[in-house]
């Protein structure tokens, strides 16, 4: 995958979590087993068999992180 900042291409790796990779559109205190609010959902992409690993591109240039969490979203090598 090509970055969408610099062109230049991406490098394929994984975010993991403990408690699962979590979108939200405020920041807010996390504890060890908080509910993070209606707006919250898990990032899930294929990587595991729960939302606990992404699959993730990053460029080392740009030091962005990209995920795509589209249901169709698999690894480009």
């Amino acid at each position: 995958m090509n970055c969408p900042f610099c062109n230049k291409e991406m490098e394929l790796g994984y975010i993991q979590c403990r408690d699962g990779v979590t979108w939200t559109p405020k920041k807010q205190l996390v504890a060890a087993l908080s509910i993070l609010g209606k707006a919250a959902f898990p990032i899930e992409n294929g990587a595991a068999d729960n939302s606990r690993t992404v699959y993730a591109y990053r460029c080392k240039d740009c030091k962005k992180i990209v995920i795509d969490y589209s249901e169709d979203s698999k690894p480009l090598k």
